[in-house]
């Protein structure tokens, strides 16, 4: 695998990217209006967030980092 061919520092690396991406939590699916979309049992959908990494990389802040990432609180 690549991980045989990387490097102590790349490993940890890739350890801590994981760990970040797995504390993500699902996302709340919501309508236009902003009303949680519920599934064929009336439950809230949930799903995994996409994260634009194109869009993420081209950020020049940390402002823009937690816009792109929606983690700006209000």
């Amino acid at each position: 695998t690549k991980e045989e061919t990387m490097s102590p520092g790349e490993l940890a690396g890739l350890e801590k990217l994981q760990a970040y991406v797995n504390s993500f939590v699902p996302a709340r699916c919501v309508n236009r209006a902003g009303n949680s979309v519920l599934d064929a049992k009336g439950s809230e959908r949930l799903e995994k967030r996409l994260i634009n990494t194109k869009e993420l990389l081209g950020c020049k802040s940390i402002v823009e980092v937690k816009i792109c990432l929606g983690t700006v609180r209000d």
